[in-house]
């Protein structure tokens, strides 16, 4: 309670009717004991109550307890509250301060990007096509930190790009789609026909087409053709055990020997089913 704004926060249910106010006793040294106007010196411990509309806090405690160290005027770690006028000349100062160096610091820095064409980390992003692989920063990191790449194989493709293409790429880039397939398609659309996508929409559609075609290109992994030759054993009714009774005559191979009794039908074809052959997979 050496905190006279501390000692101030007790009086919350100082009471209303009180004929001095929490603010004086602060100063004096108490804080809120209770019940009723009770209050505390921090320094001496010595207690006082029944206050009356001529008691002043600060003689009060003189009166009744003259050698409180407080009061005698030693120090005892007293943390006065600073005035209100005070407070606000320092905020003020603090205010002044921090737009001065604002000041200080905006007019350090240019008015304008010296390269405009990289102000979004997109862009920045797509120069880094030919980044060495065996570093330990990544190009994530450096084009949101504001920088780009300046090999030749990445801002120089960007740079020699007209600007109403810079921005439909830039747009394009920031759906995610791969920075090095779009910089492709733009490229060889530029240098084969000498022509610019003319929106975004124009250039995206291109971007799905091929990379719908590299998709049908890719070999399968070993997990999907692992899970297409699980379904192609998988009965087709009860989807749980392996497919192992022949329809005759259509011939197909497509549920256990526990569903096939109850089909009238090829659940594939439709055609109806004359007989059926167990089969046993190797």
């Amino acid at each position: 309670m050496r905190s006279e704004e501390k000692r101030l926060r007790t009086f919350r249910q100082w009471p209303e009717s009180s004929p001095v106010s929490a603010t004086d006793l602060a100063k004096a040294g108490f804080f809120f004991l209770g019940p009723g106007d009770r209050v505390q010196c921090f320094c001496c411990g010595g207690i006082l109550r029944s206050w009356e509309a001529e008691d002043q806090p600060m003689r009060e405690h003189q009166k009744f307890f003259p050698t409180c160290k407080f009061i005698c005027g030693e120090d005892v770690g007293n943390q006065r509250m600073l005035p209100f006028l005070e407070i606000l000349d320092y905020v003020d100062g603090q205010i002044l301060s921090l737009l001065q160096r604002m000041d200080v610091e905006e007019t350090a820095l240019p008015s304008q990007p010296e390269y405009p064409e990289m102000e979004t980390e997109a862009m920045r992003l797509a120069t880094f096509q030919s980044w060495p692989p065996y570093t330990e920063l990544y190009p994530e990191q450096l084009a949101r930190a504001g920088f780009f790449y300046t090999d030749p194989e990445g801002s120089r493709e960007l740079s020699s790009l007209p600007v109403d293409q810079s921005s439909i790429v830039q747009d394009v880039l920031q759906m995610g789609f791969d920075h090095s397939l779009v910089m492709s398609l733009v490229q060889s659309r530029h240098l084969l026909t000498g022509t610019c996508y003319l929106s975004v929409s124009e250039l995206v559609l291109d971007l799905l087409q091929v990379d719908g075609e590299e998709r049908a290109e890719l070999p399968l992994s070993t997990e999907e053709q692992l899970r297409r030759l699980q379904e192609e054993r998988m009965c087709k009714v009860c989807m749980d055990k392996d497919v192992s009774v022949v329809f005759v005559p259509c011939g197909h191979l497509v549920v256990c020997v526990e569903c096939a009794p109850s089909l009238r039908r090829c659940p594939i074809c439709r055609a109806v089913i004359r007989g059926s052959v167990r089969t046993f997979m190797s």
